[in-house]
């Protein structure tokens, strides 16, 4: 899928998305990686289903506050753990899980509108 560059003041934008494959700012990534308009940080990702995660392993992406933390899932749509939402929501980040090739759009759409956007993307 060809996602097409736009005007938004962002650092980084998804310009293509395949599955096991992400461009962005023409860098090839071909691993999981939680992504921010300022920082990549490849080669990681945040389990969606995870009910055991340390809140202080989670710490350097939730202090940034986004308004938004999306979770591409893969291929398919899957849930978030209810503890992971909870934790989102208690810092008043709100967080959606979808497909990785919905959050790429998704995240594209949302830096279009100006909101400050995180997605941990599994590919």
């Amino acid at each position: 899928m060809q996602i097409h560059l736009d005007d938004a003041n962002t650092t980084y934008r998804i310009q293509r998305y395949e599955p096991k494959k992400i461009t962005i700012n023409d860098v090839v990534y071909n691993d999981n990686l939680i992504l921010s308009t300022e920082k990549i940080w490849a080669n990681q990702y945040i389990s969606h289903k995870t009910n055991s995660a340390d809140e202080k392993e989670l710490a350097p992406f939730i202090t940034l506050k986004p308004q938004i933390f999306l979770f591409g899932t893969g291929e398919t749509q899957q849930f978030l753990s209810p503890w992971l939402q909870a934790l989102f929501y208690s810092h008043g980040i709100g967080v959606e899980a979808m497909s990785t090739s919905a959050a790429c759009r998704t995240y594209n759409v949302l830096l279009a509108e100006g909101r400050y956007v995180m997605a941990s993307l599994l590919l």
